[in-house]
């Protein structure tokens, strides 16, 4: 391999990546621009990102200025979460239902009859709340409304414990958060929450307090937070699970694009330099193009299929291109099933590997260790030399010397 061939194929090289560069950088702008537009259409259809906080009850003072704030004795809540994944454009959304009831336990911690108050406020004003009632001690009581918000008034007897109950059923996605204490840290006591999820995959937010038990069901997972007296500010919270989201996997892939392309470039100088063979650059210039057709139709198809298919259908495609072209230039024989293999494994593999979240860079890893050892097997006893003294004389061809 001569020098001005091996400067050809790196500027070669370089331009490829420019190619990838732009691709990535133009995949990742179609994943954000309609981003913006189709989840401002997901959350009028399907609500928004639900966080519920705590009611505020209270209890009339007697001058009449000011209301004092009456804490629950006791909490219980039931969530049941029905999912369902959608996918727009070249993102999933995790859209779902929730079924919310909650239970507070007052107690009326005078001698006489009190008027209370309980102030609830809805996740989004602009939601769909359906079944919303309040009820005290089993009997639903009148609720007035206003810019979300739902006022209940009643009595509770002198030293008595009143049970008010609520709930409603809504639309939500990607998140649902339940907020115990509404400012700053404050004490939760005989506070139980339980979620019921129809998926397994669970999962919860950085800032969120983890469940005191996890639970398998028949469908999904029983999820519970139980405290007999708890002193925190921070929220009990559920993500939703989604599938890998194409736009960004295609956006990565491309990015990476050209480490999987040098790796390829490195096996087919080492196999044609060790088996005679001799390569033009504009041999190089075409199975680049065919490794680029790969991330190109992957980048426009991942959004119209399956992403398995799309991947599927793009590695075959692309294996085809290079493959046939190389039959051509080399023919038949032992290098063309070894390039072959190094496509498989560079482009297809390599690829493949982001799949996995978390497991790239461990993955590109192995495979980077284990082709150099078979590389250094395979040429450790080619005289270099004796290699490159014959290609810089050898007359330029293609095929077997």
């Amino acid at each position: 391999m001569t020098v001005p061939r091996l400067i050809a194929i790196a500027l070669i090289f370089v331009l490829a990546a420019g190619a990838w560069v732009v691709l990535a950088a133009s995949v990742d702008f179609r994943t954000n621009d309609t981003d913006v537009a189709l989840y401002d259409k997901v959350g009028g259809l399907w609500g928004e990102p639900q966080t519920q906080y705590v009611p505020t009850f209270s209890l009339s003072a007697t001058d009449k200025t000011a209301r004092q704030v009456l804490e629950p004795d006791a909490t219980t809540i039931d969530t049941t979460f029905d999912l369902d994944q959608r996918k727009k454009g070249l993102l999933w959304y995790a859209t779902y239902a929730v079924d919310f009831s909650a239970q507070y336990r007052l107690q009326n911690p005078t001698s006489q009859t009190v008027s209370a108050r309980m102030d609830f406020t809805f996740p989004t004003p602009d939601g769909i709340y359906d079944g919303f009632v309040v009820t005290v001690n089993g009997d639903e009581v009148p609720v007035s409304y206003a810019e979300g918000n739902a006022v209940a008034a009643f009595d509770i007897a002198p030293g008595a414990s009143t049970v008010v109950g609520t709930g409603y059923t809504t639309n939500g996605v990607d998140q649902w958060r339940y907020v115990p204490v509404k400012d700053g840290v404050g004490v939760i006591k005989d506070f139980t929450l339980t979620m019921n999820t129809d998926f397994g995959d669970v999962d919860f937010p950085d800032d969120a307090v983890s469940p005191t038990a996890i639970n398998d069901a028949s469908d999904g997972k029983t999820l519970t937070w139980s405290y007999d007296s708890l002193v925190s500010g921070r929220p009990i919270a559920l993500l939703m699970p989604r599938p890998m989201n194409p736009g960004p996997l295609a956006a990565r892939i491309s990015l990476f694009a050209p480490v999987s392309l040098l790796f390829y470039f490195a096996a087919l100088v080492l196999l044609t330099a060790t088996q005679h063979i001799k390569v033009h650059p504009v041999n190089y210039a075409f199975l680049a193009a065919g490794f680029f057709a790969f991330h190109l139709l992957f980048a426009y198809l991942v959004d119209r299929v399956d992403i398995n298919i799309a991947f599927a259908i793009t590695s075959v495609t692309s294996v085809a291109l290079c493959v046939g072209y190389l039959r051509l230039v080399l023919g038949s024989g032992p290098a063309l099933r070894e390039i072959a293999l190094s496509q498989f494994v560079f482009l297809v593999l390599f690829s493949y590997s982001f799949f996995f979240e978390g497991l790239t860079g461990l993955a590109v890893t192995i495979g980077s260790v284990l082709t150099l050892g078979y590389f250094m097997a395979k040429t450790g006893r080619v005289e270099w030399d004796t290699v490159f003294a014959r290609t810089q004389h050898a007359p330029v061809s293609n095929g077997p010397a």
